[in-house]
């Protein structure tokens, strides 16, 4: 029997996770889970810079003009944080929770896909293993992780080594038309006038969704390059 099997006060973890999964970015398959972008550490740095890839941050700009959205972000970022610092049964049941909400959204959509941060990024070690975890839970799914945090990644490997088979991480460039950080197996970067790097994403093409496409949750494609739009 899985560690994660179990019976959880199910109110709440209904209580702690709100709407926290997303099913509404109709740009590509599944499911995503969005946090706060201001609260971003490297992002925020990188927001400053010109030809940074967090220099035009769509979601600094829709928290920005949707206070709505805004809050919601945060909510989303206060309650990762704390969860990943429970402990026992109540971050047992957390997981389950999220496990929950994943898996319904599959049954919604049809897609087996799950984005962590379409807005936001990591916020500690504690909260990459926490999504490990919850990985873990839900064999069923493809979960993919892009991040600027690339020590908090790095972070992880020394301490565990191995993710979960369904998890991918991309260590995310921070400049457009820059190089991949380097030690990682899976990268993206984001091409404006070079070539792009290994496989070009294709939603340029495509009305700006995946269509088809599923290599960001891919072990198999080292990088993913995406076009500056």
């Amino acid at each position: 029997m899985s560690k994660f099997e179990f019976v959880s006060n199910a109110a709440a973890v209904r209580a702690t996770l709100g709407r926290s999964i997303s099913i509404k970015n109709s740009k590509m398959p599944g499911s995503s889970f969005a946090t706060d972008p201001f609260a971003c550490a490297v992002g925020a740095k990188l927001a400053v810079v010109p030809g940074s890839t967090c220099s035009q941050c769509y979601a600094r700009r829709i928290a920005k003009m949707r206070p709505s959205v805004a809050l919601g972000y945060e909510r989303n970022e206060q309650a990762l944080i704390e969860a990943s610092l429970l402990k026992g049964a109540d971050r047992e049941a957390f997981i389950l929770g999220m496990r929950d909400q994943i898996l319904r959204a599959v049954e919604k959509t049809g897609e087996p896909y799950h984005r962590w941060f379409d807005a936001g990024d990591l916020a500690s070690l504690e909260v990459l293993i926490l999504i490990n975890d919850i990985a873990l839970a839900t064999p069923s799914v493809r979960f993919w992780l892009p991040t600027r945090e690339v020590k908090v990644a790095r972070g992880f490997g020394k301490r565990f080594g191995q993710l979960a088979d369904n998890l991918v991480i991309r260590a995310s460039a921070a400049m457009v038309d820059g190089n991949p950080p380097r030690g990682f197996e899976n990268t993206s970067t984001v091409h404006k006038v070079n070539a792009p790097l290994g496989h070009a994403c294709p939603a340029q093409s495509q009305g700006n969704q995946c269509g088809a496409c599923r290599a960001c949750w891919s072990k198999d494609v080292a990088n993913v390059s995406y076009h500056k739009h």
